[in-house]
C-alpha cells in the first residue's frame, strides 16, 4: 500500500508539475544529456535555467480543470474521504491526502483525470499501472492474471521509463517489478494492508 501512495505522488507530482515535488526538475533535465537521447527534453546550453515543455506535463489551464474536477467529486460513504478538501486552488495542487485517497485516485480517477489532458502513449503508460494496481488490490485473485502480470509488469516499467526522465525512478517504481509475486504467494493483499487500522 506504500508502494501505491509513493507512485501515485510521484506520478501525480510529475505530471501536474508541481515545484519540488515533480521528480522533472532543472537537475534531472540537465543529467538526460548524459543518461538517454531525448533532446526534446533537454536544457539548452544558452538558457540554462529555462525547461522545455515535456509531453507529460500539463498547462496552467488543464491544472485548473483537474483541481476542479477534483473539487466537485462526491463519493458514497466510506468509500473515500472528502477529496475537495485537498484541492489547493491557488497553488493547483492537491495535498493533505490519506494513503487510502491515494488508493482510491491510482486505481480508479487517475485514467479518467489525466484522459484527455495527455497525450496517448503517456496516457496508455499511466493507464497499465492503474490497471496493474487493480488487479493486486481485487478481493479475489485470479492465478492466471497474476501470473500474465509477472511477466508483463517489467513491460510496464518499460513503458513508463519511455515517458518520464530517468530521475523518475527511484526504488519505490521497481518494487512494483515484485508485487505480482508477493500477491501469488501471500493471497489477496487486503488481508495483509493498514487500511483499516489507518483509518
Amino acid at each position: 500500500m506504500h508502494i501505491e501512495k509513493n507512485m501515485f505522488d510521484n506520478i501525480f507530482n510529475t505530471v501536474m508539475d508541481i515545484k519540488g515535488k515533480s521528480k522533472d526538475n532543472l537537475n534531472a533535465r540537465k543529467d538526460l544529456a548524459i543518461i538517454c537521447n531525448r533532446p526534446e527534453l533537454q536544457v539548452d546550453e544558452r538558457r540554462l535555467n529555462v525547461m522545455p515543455k515535456a509531453v507529460y506535463t500539463l498547462t496552467k489551464d488543464q491544472k485548473r480543470k483537474v483541481c476542479e474536477w477534483v473539487k466537485c467529486l462526491r463519493f458514497p460513504d466510506r468509500y473515500a474521504s472528502n477529496l475537495s478538501r485537498c484541492v489547493d486552488m491557488t497553488e493547483l495542487r492537491l495535498h493533505g491526502m490519506k494513503n487510502h485517497d491515494c488508493h482510491i485516485f491510482m486505481q480508479k480517477l487517475i485514467p479518467v483525470a489525466f484522459r484527455e489532458m495527455v497525450p496517448e502513449h503517456v496516457w496508455s503508460a499511466l493507464m497499465e499501472v492503474s490497471l496493474m494496481f487493480q488487479v493486486l488490490c481485487s478481493t479475489t485473485l485470479d492465478i492466471r492474471k497474476v501470473q500474465e502480470l509477472e511477466n508483463s509488469v517489467a513491460v510496464i516499467i518499460c513503458n513508463l521509463e519511455k515517458v518520464f526522465p530517468p530521475a523518475f525512478f527511484d526504488s519505490m517504481e521497481h518494487l512494483i517489478l515484485h508485487l505480482p509475486y508477493e500477491a501469488r504467494v501471500g493471497g489477496p493483499v487486503q488481508y495483509r494492508w493498514m487500511y483499516p487500522f489507518e483509518r
